[in-house]
Order: C-alpha cells, then sequence, then structure tokens
C-alpha cells in the first residue's frame, strides 16, 4: 500500500489558458430530491469508508450533526449554499485530509470565477496585504484589512474557519484558508460573489484607507501580482522561487551552523516510497558530508509551511538526527475500515495495491482491518543512521507544517531530537488520517468530495493534549511589523538559542 501524503488544497495563483466562462453554479438550484440523494450519498462516503470519522466526534454525536444537516434539505436551494452545508458536516469530521470542493475540474472552476484581489496574510487573527492585485495603486505591503462590503474582516474570518477542514482541535491551521487564493475562494464560496468589493485598510501610519474595487478573475490578478509597481517591494521578498525544495546553506551570521530547508516531501521521479526514500537518503549522505567538512555542531531543519509529502521521506529525515543507538517506533499502527468496497474504484490505489489489500491488511476484533507490520517499513522499528548528525538540532516549525512534517514532528518531540520552535503544527500530534484517498463526485451537485482510507496512530508518548499539533519547545509568532521588514523572527530566535549556548 503506497504511503503519499499531501495538503490537499493548496492555490498557487498561477495563470490560467483558455476563455473563462460564466459561473454556472452561481445560477444552480437544487431541488430537496437532488441534495437529499447527495447528502446521503455523502454519508456512505464516510461512514463506510473513514477510518477516523469519529477519531474525535462520538458516533452518536456525528449522527446527530449529520441528521440536523439533513433536515434543512427541505426546499430549493442555491448551489453554494448546499455547499455551505456540505462544508459544515465536513468541519465537523476534524480531520486535515478530507474536503469538498465546487467541482472535480478545480482549474476551469477556478478560471472562470472573479473574485477579491490581494493576496492577504494571517497574523494574529488580523488579515494583512501582501500583494495589492487590484486596480487601485494605493494598497501595498503591510496594510491591514479591516472591512469588505460592510462586513468585518473578523466575522469574515470567523465564518471561513467554521467551514474550513483541519486535524482536531487546532485552530491555528486554519489560517490555511485565509491565506492568497484560499481566502478569495473560501469568500467566494461561502461569504458573497459581488461584482466589486467596497474595502477599508488600515494604512502603515494606522489611518483608515477605503477604497472600491472590482472582482477579477484569478488570471488578472495573478500577473498584476508581478506587474503592479505598488508590489515591487512584496516581490523582492515573497516571490522568490526556488529551483531546489531541498537546501543547505551555511548562514553566515552564525558560528558551527548548517541550516537544511525542506519545503515538501517529495520530488521528481519519486513515484514510490522505496524511491522517495533512496532520494532523501542521496542528499542526506551529501549534505552531512558537507556539514562535517565544515565542522559544524549546529544544525537547523526548517519544514515551516512544508505541507507534506511521502512519509518514507520523513521517517528517512528523522533516522539522520536520532540521539538513540537502538531502533524506535516511528508509526504504532495504521487501519482502514474495509478491505473491500464499490469506492475503492474512485481511490488512487493501483490495481496492484487492490490485489494485495486482502493479504496485507489483518481483520481486527473490532470490525477494522490494520496494515500488517510485515507489509510496511513504515510500521517496523527505524535504525538510526550511522551518519547521522550528532550535534545540537534546531527545529522551525510553524501551523502550515502538515501532515507527513507533522508526523516527522511528532517524532523529534517524542524522541527529543532537538529543539523546536515556531507555532503548533497543523498536524494532530497522535496521528491523522491519510496514506490513500477516494475522490468522488456527488450526483447531482458534482462537489467532489475527498476522504482519506488509513488511520495512522503515532508512535507518540508522554502527556499531550488530544486533538492538539506538536506544541514548539518555545512559541515564536510572526509579528505584522515582521512582514514588512522582511525580518524572520523564528530563525533570529534560533541563532540567539545558538549564541547563547
Amino acid at each position: 500500500m503506497k504511503q503519499p501524503r499531501i495538503l490537499f488544497l493548496t492555490l498557487l495563483l498561477l495563470p490560467l489558458i483558455g476563455l473563462a466562462q460564466p459561473d454556472t453554479l452561481a445560477t444552480k438550484i437544487l431541488s430537496p430530491e437532488q441534495m437529499q440523494k447527495d447528502f446521503n450519498y455523502l454519508r456512505r462516503i464516510l461512514t463506510e469508508t473513514h477510518p477516523g470519522l469519529y477519531r474525535y466526534t462520538p458516533k452518536e454525536i456525528m449522527q446527530v450533526k449529520l441528521d440536523s444537516v439533513y433536515q434543512l434539505l427541505n426546499k430549493p436551494l442555491p448551489f453554494y449554499a448546499f455547499y455551505k452545508n456540505v462544508l459544515s458536516v465536513i468541519a465537523n469530521v476534524r480531520c486535515a485530509h478530507t474536503n469538498a470542493l465546487p467541482s472535480a475540474d478545480f482549474n476551469r472552476y477556478i478560471g472562470n470565477i472573479r473574485t477579491f484581489p490581494f493576496f492577504l496574510f494571517p497574523i494574529d487573527n488580523k488579515l494583512y496585504v501582501i500583494f495589492n492585485g487590484s486596480t487601485d495603486p494605493q494598497i501595498t505591503l503591510g496594510y491591514e484589512l479591516v472591512q469588505i462590503n460592510g462586513r468585518s474582516s473578523e466575522s469574515i474570518m470567523q465564518t471561513i474557519k467554521k467551514h474550513y477542514w483541519s486535524d482536531g482541535y487546532i485552530e491555528l491551521s486554519k489560517n490555511t484558508a485565509l491565506q492568497g487564493g484560499s481566502f478569495s475562494l473560501f469568500y467566494y464560496t461561502l461569504i458573497e460573489r459581488p461584482d466589486q468589493f467596497e474595502v477599508t485598510f488600515r494604512d502603515l501610519n494606522r489611518n483608515l484607507y477605503r477604497a472600491t474595487v472590482p472582482a477579477q478573475k484569478y488570471g488578472v490578478t495573478e500577473r498584476a501580482y508581478t506587474k503592479n509597481k505598488i508590489n515591487q517591494k512584496a516581490n523582492q521578498l515573497y516571490n522568490q522561487r526556488h529551483k531546489n525544495p531541498w537546501r543547505l546553506s551555511f548562514p553566515a551570521d552564525v558560528p558551527n551552523t548548517a541550516l537544511l530547508r525542506f519545503d515538501g516531501f517529495g520530488g521528481k521521479g519519486m513515484t514510490t516510497g522505496e524511491k522517495a526514500k533512496q532520494g532523501m537518503r542521496k542528499f542526506m549522505d551529501d549534505a552531512l558530508k558537507k556539514i562535517e567538512s565544515k565542522k559544524c555542531t549546529n544544525l537547523i531543519i526548517d519544514v515551516r509551511s512544508n505541507p507534506g509529502g511521502w512519509d518514507s521521506q520523513g521517517i528517512e529525515l528523522f533516522t539522520y538526527l536520532m540521539k538513540q543507538d537502538t531502533a524506535v517506533q516511528y508509526y504504532r499502527k495504521m487501519h482502514a475500515l474495509m478491505d473491500t468496497s464499490e469506492f475503492l474504484a474512485f481511490s488512487d490505489l493501483s490495481m496492484e495495491d487492490k490485489k494485495n489489500l486482502k493479504t496485507e491488511l489483518k481483520k481486527e476484533p473490532d470490525g477494522t482491518y490494520s496494515l500488517r507490520k510485515e507489509f510496511s517499513p513504515d510500521l517496523q522499528p527505524q535504525k538510526p543512521k550511522p551518519n547521522r548528525f550528532r550535534g545540537t538540532v534546531y527545529i522551525l516549525q510553524n501551523e502550515r507544517s502538515f501532515s507527513t512534517t507533522s508526523e516527522f514532528l511528532a517524532a523529534c518531540k517524542t524522541y527529543q531530537l532537538g529543539t523546536l520552535v515556531g507555532m503548533e503544527c497543523g498536524g494532530a500530534y497522535e496521528g491523522g488520517n491519510g496514506a490513500s484517498f477516494i475522490h468522488v463526485e456527488l450526483p447531482h451537485s458534482k462537489i467532489q468530495i475527498g476522504s482519506p482510507l488509513v488511520y495512522y496512530l503515532n508512535a507518540t508518548r508522554g502527556q499531550f493534549q488530544r486533538g492538539r499539533g506538536t506544541i514548539p519547545d518555545h512559541f515564536v509568532a510572526v509579528e505584522p511589523s515582521d512582514l514588512v521588514n522582511n525580518y524572520d523572527r523564528q530563525l533570529e530566535f534560533v541563532k540567539k538559542l545558538i549564541g547563547k549556548k
């Protein structure tokens, strides 16, 4: 069974090709019968396939929630009103890998809608401008959004967060839905779809600034991000694209220190867990030779905003940082709800995976199917690498450190591999749900549902708050002034720790 882990929704506003068409969903009306059939289908998907449906919400309470939403579907509703009801159910599952999008053809959908033309960044329950994609030449990096069309930014954020999927009880990770294109999408689908926006900002001197800007297609907005003169500083600071997602550097202002940055766990040609592991092994072997040649005694691992990827790469990185001389468990258990189902036809499992399910899964007394350890290297004890780094390790994390990355952080915390600095990460400390996924269209609304097939139980130990992400040893939050001044507060905090040492 393959083990890729991905962040489901990463809205990078790339140029869109082709002629955009009007959003037909904005005028679509669904009958009670259509919505009830779709909702019952959604209910079957969740109850028959989702291994973590009752992980945080007891079965009785979840059934009451499902029943209450079903009762609302007794009169015709516009498409987006029904979509909002679907999202309310998805959010209550409390699983960051369970999601719903308005359309299966998401790229085309994004190309057709006209949305809010600013790239925002959330800090301390406020929204700040990074890029201005509008026709107004005044609004620039660091402006704080106060209102849109008479709605306070706080009320907008509350509505979006209420309907967004995240693990357990992690509130910080919902900031993902408030950043960049994600905010524009969820404002459009959950709040309103106007032709223009009456906006109020606070400028850098804390004075109010009001403007009227038209809604724009994503392609127009994205081009404005790079071409508008007002974004020149923001582009210099935040539009830097790196050829290599994994990078080794040696900070000039802190002695005997190496910094490894991992944008994600994946890579070109890494199409299987084993190939992904080999890719990480080669990178780390090469990196550690350079680190040793520089006589570095400190190593900073930066996995901030790393959305995840291959489990095997997170595990492999872990084995290069282990303090223990003996093998340890990384995961304790993985299980699924079924070994056969009609919904497996909509999964990303290969034909070979499906053939091997009955062999690789063992039925448990509670009716679940556990993955046999002998068929999964990830479930077996992990041995430390002979050439592992033996100095002092510091790990940078934030609320967008998710999926595979959050499991890596949980293992680092459990086995005390280093000092964790930053924000609570985006995946539950005890484990999430993922591995393989099904993607199913609801028959009438055509809403696309994504749902995981495997329940992960990390080999965590010690006291922790269930449903929360890995808590850093030093909580260091980003401040609004950091955006304008290009100040990396979290990295600088680590440098100060090294200096004190």
